[in-house]
């Protein structure tokens, strides 16, 4: 403890110093006994001050003027021979803690004691308010220019403050909301929302933590529950906002005052309208583009099926006319005949093909499955494509006749075959090879009909399945076809459990490979 004594006696300071000691201090200290010496004594920011009533020009009132100025200035006990007690009413009055007769020093260390224990508390208090007084300050700060609109209510609901982004929402000053019930800033559909919200948060149970709907989460970034409710506004204007509340004595104390929170969502339910009216659009849109495509995959089938009956009719009479019993044709009729025959059957092959797919989109294609024996459906679909392909194309031939047989609808797997067998025939060069491979692998066969044709490019390839895709260098140069083949195969495939798909190199050559379950 660092002490300093007014005091003009040195034995009357010994006499100090030995009470302090004698009550369990351990003191520094040092005695003075003018003005300048107690200012020189003060800078040494002493815990106490025992001053001497009556000094020789210098006294004790004179001494607490001098130290009451001071920021934070230490206690101050009064010792005296003698003091009358209006003396020791004015010194209290001008600052001093205690007063003491030199004939009493005994009450010295308790009431140095007290002293130093105010003035601890003292300290405490003025740090206290001043951390509150910071606190306040940076709520204040915090609270007025807040990008969200912020307001405190009693518990009662009347407005104590509001910032400037609420009364902006609201088109009001603060004269105009203070004291008026929060609630009448919503609109009246919006207000039992608040009062629900209010009088959880008042139960303790967090303003709602209960179900929501999956996928939706209705915390703000610190967990606390939001809901959206309209204010509105003086001239009329409603404006969405997201509304979230805190009680400022937490744990559901009554009568605690409460913060409520406004952010303005408006762009936000704008684009989440304008969203759903597209999306709402765009639903109507693809409806509509569904029943068109419906209208003509109708349309298309209804007509082919309509140019079936006389195509039919006229491929018959066709054959009939080919077989020259009579030998009445020449030549020249006969290669005309072999044209007719030759173009009809292609016609007829795109009905069947228009036709299947129809099916196949209306979801009624049928499988009529029995035993069959793959091997001779290979044999047979590679001599009809040697019959109608070019001699300078090679078509080879590698299965083995001991195939396991498939329960399967063998004209539709043939169909498949003659469809991947036109194919590369159709994309191969002069000189080029088609090579058909077949064998049991797995619980499946596994074939492969493979060409050194053309080629296709990987970005193509991804949608070479899909119905009426014809590739740019096929249609580049200008090679017929419907873009039908691949997509009918596909789904014959794959009705049948299997799988079917392709590799290409540009320039190379293609091979398209399909499997299916020998069981």
């Amino acid at each position: 403890m660092r002490a300093l004594l007014l005091e003009d006696n040195p034995d009357d300071a010994e006499l100090l110093v030995f009470e302090l000691k004698r009550a369990g201090f351990d003191p520094e200290w040092s005695r003075v006994d003018d003005e300048p010496g107690l200012v020189a004594g003060l800078g040494r920011s002493p815990d106490i001050v025992l001053a001497d009533y009556n000094l020789p020009g210098f006294g004790a009132l004179q001494a607490l003027r001098l130290i009451g100025a001071l920021p934070d200035p230490p206690p101050v006990i009064v010792i005296s021979g003698a003091m009358s007690e209006d003396a020791c009413v004015e010194a209290l009055r001008r600052g001093a803690v205690d007063y003491l007769l030199k004939d009493r020093l005994a009450r010295l260390g308790p009431a140095v004691e007290h002293a130093l224990a105010q003035r601890r508390l003292d300290h405490a208090r003025r740090h206290a308010e001043a951390q509150s007084q910071q606190h306040e300050r940076r709520f204040r700060a915090a609270f007025d220019h807040a990008p969200v609109g912020m307001a405190v209510t009693a518990a009662d609901g009347e407005v104590i403050e509001a910032n400037a982004a609420l009364l902006e929402m609201a088109g009001l000053s603060m004269a105009e909301v203070r004291g008026r019930p929060f609630d009448e800033l919503v609109l009246p559909d919006d207000r039992p929302v608040l009062a629900e919200y209010i009088k959880l948060l008042g139960e303790g149970r967090d303003g709602e933590r209960r179900a929501r709907p999956r996928g939706r989460s209705d915390d703000d970034h610190l967990g606390r529950p939001v809901r959206e409710v309209r204010l509105a506004g003086r001239d009329g204007k409603v404006t969405w906002t997201q509304y979230s509340a805190s009680l400022i004595t937490p744990n559901g104390v009554d009568g605690s005052p409460i913060v409520h929170q406004i952010a303005d969502i408006s762009a936000r339910r704008r684009a989440e309208q304008a969203l759903q009216r597209q999306t709402e659009q765009l639903a109507r849109s693809n409806a509509e583009l569904q029943e068109l495509d419906r209208l003509k995959s109708e349309f298309i089938a209804t007509v082919s099926h309509e140019l079936r009956t006389p195509l039919t009719s006229i491929r018959g009479y066709t054959e009939m006319l080919a077989e020259d019993v009579n030998n009445v044709f020449g030549d020249d009729d006969r290669r005309l005949i072999s044209i007719i025959d030759r173009n009809g059957r292609r016609l007829l092959a795109l009905i069947d093909d228009v036709l299947t797919f129809a099916d196949i989109e209306a979801g009624t294609l049928t499988l009529t499955c029995g035993p069959v024996r793959l091997a001779d459906l290979l044999l047979s679909a590679v001599e009809a494509t040697r019959a109608s392909a070019p001699p300078e194309v090679a078509i080879k031939l590698d299965a083995a006749d001991s195939l396991p047989e498939l329960d399967a609808d063998g004209p539709q797997i043939e169909r498949v075959l003659l469809n991947l067998l036109s194919n590369a025939v159709k994309f191969s060069p002069d000189g080029g090879t088609v090579r058909v491979t077949a064998r049991a692998d797995a619980g499946e066969i596994l074939v492969s009909v493979a060409d050194t044709g053309i080629g296709i490019t990987a970005a193509e390839q991804t949608r070479l399945f899909t119905r009426f895709f014809r590739s740019a260098e096929t249609q580049r140069r200008a090679i017929n076809g419907s873009g039908l083949g691949l997509a009918i195969s596909k789904a014959i495939v794959e009705a049948h459990a299997g799988w079917i798909g392709i590799s290409s190199t540009p320039g190379v050559g293609t091979t398209v490979s399909f499997g299916l379950p020998i069981s």
